[in-house]
């Protein structure tokens, strides 16, 4: 005899999903972000939104510790507000593949993401009719539950005991759907700057114009491959507690910016020609991406370092999601730009730190590895290149210094050939000067120019305080009139023979025939 089995699901369960998949706090800023962006787009589809219209609002209220996501998308009526904001891990959002590509979320539990760092967790919302919602749960109560020694509820019963809904009335008719997590319990989620941060890097923002001039470029990109929708964007703002604007939140991305060199005491700066559309072959498979253009020379330092992933242009995980993909892993901050999936059967997982696993995800994963080893490819020739001009460099430097140290353990034949050692020297000097600032340069490649530089200008200054040469010895002889004779004659011959090497071979003979005792004079 078959008999029905009843299954409870006890309220531990809420703990797995709020604080066991939101350990950074900001993460469910994040999902709050997410449905409020979906409200935005579902209302620009509908004409209630113009194309670009639509913003998010974050309000930080620093005496009462509550934070507020406020968003004037489609909002809810009082029965779809009950229904969508009181159920857990229920969504329509992704029912049909038509869903799933435009919706970035749809598990339906984000909504419980603020319950386990706040004692309040509240939903207010209306669509523009007039009539509005006041959902409320008890978080404090409900966290309480999960604590050992309390007697055994079920998800539904804790709920239903600590959860409330008040309808009222509108006279404006606005539409708005505003998250209240009150009496945070969280410093870091009232914190401006960390939670600006935060944003910038995972929500579906602007680029701010003024320090990134790339973005139409990477529109024409998405055009080009079929997606132009995957950089839909929102205006997020962050408020104070009377609703003024402190901050409107911008992707981090800036064509000319600083990183601090391996020993973390100098900066050097980075400035981006262009950026290049991925893949290289233009063959689009579930994603498409950029790549910016620029020296790259070690790890940035910055918040967008390396390569991103987005979906919906939502942040899914950071740069280490495709560093296992790199043949060099160390190489996979040496450069940044961002990948787009844009195949809706791939699915981010529950902390949206990764996706689940499928052959479509395994196919991207091997065409991104061949972009991965192309660009190592490329670091690796410039390498090269740039190693090559500081040998180049130093090899001319040793040179010149041996040929100088040999005349001066021979001694010195003339003024002439000092002057000529000098000039020699100040060349090599000029382009180690010129080549050590230069933005393509290492830390140990300006360290080891500097040091030959030292070197040469050391030598520089030995050959200036000779004072004696053997032309002098050789003329010492001879009155003044005579030496100036000399001098003149080899001026001459110099100027007409054009010939440093000749010259030098002649001068040398003329100061050898004139020394005291070679010859009657």
């Amino acid at each position: 005899m078959s008999r029905t089995l009843q299954t409870q699901l006890g309220v531990h369960l809420l703990e797995t999903i709020t604080l066991g998949m939101y350990s950074d706090p900001h993460h469910c800023v994040r999902e709050y972000i997410q449905n409020a962006f979906d409200s935005v787009r579902t209302a620009r589809r509908q004409g209630l939104l113009g194309p670009d219209d639509g913003h998010i609002d974050v309000i930080v209220d620093q005496r009462t510790s509550t934070l507020r996501i406020r968003d004037n998308g489609t909002g809810l009526d009082p029965e779809e507000a009950v229904v969508n904001l009181v159920d857990i891990g229920y969504s329509r959002k992704a029912s049909t593949s038509d869903g799933a590509s435009i919706n970035a979320g749809f598990r339906g539990i984000g909504r419980m993401a603020g319950m386990s760092y706040c004692r309040r967790l509240t939903f207010e919302t209306t669509n523009g009719t007039g009539r509005g919602c006041v959902v409320a749960f008890d978080a404090h109560a409900i966290n309480r539950l999960t604590r050992p020694g309390q007697e055994p509820t079920t998800i539904v019963d804790a709920i239903r005991q600590n959860c409330t809904s008040d309808e009222h009335e509108f006279r404006s008719t606005e539409r708005f759907l505003q998250v209240s997590l009150e009496q945070i319990d969280n410093p870091v989620l009232l914190d401006v700057d960390k939670l600006a941060s935060y944003l910038e890097q995972t929500a579906p923002v602007r680029q701010d114009p003024t320090k990134w001039k790339f973005q139409s470029k990477i529109r024409s990109f998405s055009q080009r491959a079929g997606h132009p929708e995957s950089l839909d964007t929102v205006s997020v703002r962050i408020c104070d507690s009377e609703g003024r604007v402190v901050r409107e939140v911008y992707r981090p991305f800036k064509d000319l910016f600083e990183v601090r060199d391996k020993t973390r005491k100098s900066l050097r700066r980075v400035n981006v020609a262009d950026v290049v559309a991925l893949p290289r072959q233009g063959e689009y498979h579930g994603w498409w991406g950029w790549l910016a253009e620029h020296p790259r020379y070690g790890a940035l330092d910055v918040p967008f370092g390396g390569l991103r992933i987005r979906m919906h242009n939502i942040a899914v995980g950071g740069h280490s999601l495709l560093q296992p993909f790199w043949p060099s892993r160390h190489l996979a901050l040496w450069c940044f730009g961002e990948i787009y999936i844009v195949d809706p059967t791939l699915v981010p997982n529950a902390q949206r730190d990764n996706f689940e696993p499928s052959e479509a995800l395994s196919r991207i994963h091997e065409q991104v590895r061949e972009e991965l080893r192309q660009i190592e490819r490329d670091i690796r020739k410039e390498s090269r290149k740039r190693n090559n001009s500081v040998r180049d460099i130093r090899e001319k430097a040793d040179r010149v210094t041996k040929k100088t140290r040999r005349r001066l353990d021979d001694g010195l034949t003339s003024k002439n050939e000092k002057t000529q050692l000098i000039e020699e020297l100040d060349k090599v000097s000029a382009r180690i000067k010129d080549a050590i600032p230069q933005r393509n340069r290492t830390d140990e490649e300006r360290s080891s120019l500097r040091r030959t530089l030292r070197e040469v200008d050391h030598l520089k200054e030995e050959v200036g305080n000779v004072r004696r040469t053997d032309a002098d010895a050789s003329m010492s002889h001879l009155n003044r009139q005579a030496r100036r004779a000399v001098r003149t004659v080899l001026s001459i011959v110099k100027q007409e023979l054009n010939d440093d090497k000749r010259f030098a071979a002649i001068e040398k003979r003329v100061i050898a025939e004139l020394r005291p005792g070679n010859r009657d004079h």
